[in-house]
């Protein structure tokens, strides 16, 4: 039993981890998968985050005032919408309210982060996995209701949770989201899963441009390869997605 938590900035990180830890409560064979925390050092993030899509049932975005303007989310929704049934992908909203939820977010049912809208979520688990993990309502009210306080006291704790503004792997592909869009690309979700899913694809990131070995001043999406080879020699279905290079972007060499 997997489902896929997305968040963005530490007050969202906080509530999608208390709500991984609370979960196994409810359901003890269950995992929930957090990009950069479930990804182990020195693994490609972009191929486990793919692997993490095709194995998951469910997707609960964790939203929080701070994280509403994120493209990262706006990422993740869209890739988790491809891969999962539309219906199973669940806003999970903390200290928000549904007419604060703008597109392409507000196009999937969220539920509130009170005792309401998490046994809403907990019932939308229950009925993901079918019929072998399946607990009846009685037994699943039950269960809820007395491990209920638990995640109470963990998500009132959040809100002591103040972002820390660090440039992380995060930070950066929010930056190539931000910039897709004012260069007009469209289905950026799709190319940026498929790149990230290229074996020779080591790191995406954003950069000055070169230009002839100088450094400008001009931002870029940096794609680092193991190995540049010519056109040629690299098999079609690990070609960089042309769409890419509809903005400013650099490819090099590197470990």
């Amino acid at each position: 039993m997997k489902v896929f938590a997305s968040w963005s900035g530490d007050p969202s990180k906080a509530v999608a981890m208390a709500l991984k830890s609370w979960l196994r409560y409810v359901f003890p064979r269950l995992e929930v998968w957090m990009s950069e925390q479930d990804i182990h050092a020195g693994a490609k993030w972009g191929v486990e985050l793919g692997k993490a899509l095709a194995e998951c049932k469910l997707g609960i975005i964790c939203l929080t005032p701070e994280s509403l303007g994120s493209h990262w989310l706006s990422f993740e929704a869209g890739a988790l919408s491809a891969a999962i049934d539309g219906s199973r992908v669940i806003p999970y909203r903390f200290q928000l309210r549904t007419s604060d939820i703008r597109p392409p977010l507000s196009q999937f049912q969220d539920v509130g982060a009170d005792k309401d809208g998490t046994y809403r979520l907990v019932q939308s688990i229950n009925e993901a996995f079918g019929k072998e993990w399946y607990r009846e309502e009685e037994e699943l009210r039950t269960v809820f209701h007395t491990w209920w306080p638990k995640l109470e006291k963990a998500l009132e704790a959040v809100q002591d949770v103040k972002s820390v503004k660090e440039r992380t792997d995060r930070d950066l592909l929010e930056e190539i989201l931000d910039l897709a869009r004012k260069e007009g690309i469209r289905d950026l979700n799709a190319v940026l899963v498929q790149l990230f899913a290229i074996p020779n694809v080591r790191r995406v990131e954003v950069a000055n441009k070169e230009v002839a070995g100088t450094i400008t001043n001009r931002i870029a999406l940096r794609i680092t390869v193991t190995k540049k080879m010519p056109m040629a020699e690299i098999p079609r279905e690990q070609l960089i997605p042309k769409s890419i290079f509809g903005m400013p972007t650099d490819v090099v060499e590197g470990a």
